[in-house]
């Protein structure tokens, strides 16, 4: 279970941290603030049912820090990281070299989409995401979010809407 958190949370962060080199971003501060996990797709069935809005600060010298929780088997599992850039523009890695991301910009605004691969205490992770700045459901983002993962050769039957909370309570509190 910690490693599929660590693996949705350095995709989170890879992800927006690559943001920076598409032609919307004027500057990287416009990524500060919430950001929503609006669907995932992983090779295997994904326990992630709810979703806190994650929260970036873009720091002064192009790292970003993250925060966000997740609700994974009826328990908050909450990070607060810092990915560094890489000296190579829209490659980034994770543990020790062994985690990759790919972003691409959705042609929805607000969204982008992006495909994670590696591997974390020992067992291998693929999965897409699709993040808006909106909690609000946007069908045609979802649409060109389902061809996307087609591309990546993941199976949409594991796709998961995650339900949007504003704070995360444990089940049975």
């Amino acid at each position: 279970m910690k490693a599929l958190f660590l693996a949705v949370s350095f995709c989170l962060v890879a992800a927006l941290q690559a943001q920076d080199l598409s032609p919307l971003a004027l500057n990287n501060g416009i990524f500060s603030g919430k950001w929503f996990m609006k669907a995932l797709v992983m090779q295997d069935q994904v326990p992630l049912t709810k979703v806190s809005p994650t929260l970036i600060w873009v720091l002064s010298n192009g790292d970003m820090e993250l925060s966000l929780t997740h609700m994974i088997y009826g328990q908050c599992l909450e990070v607060t990281t810092i990915l560094e850039k890489t000296e190579v523009p829209g490659q980034y890695r994770a543990f020790e070299g062994k985690s990759h991301l790919r972003v691409q910009l959705s042609s929805v605004r607000d969204h982008f989409m992006l495909y994670c691969d590696g591997e974390l205490d020992g067992a291998h992770f693929t999965m897409t995401q699709l993040m808006g700045r909106d909690p609000k459901e946007n069908l045609e983002a979802l649409e060109e979010f389902k061809e996307f993962t087609r591309q990546n050769r993941l199976a949409l039957e594991n796709l998961v809407i995650p339900e949007q909370m504003e704070e995360c309570k444990p089940e049975g509190d």
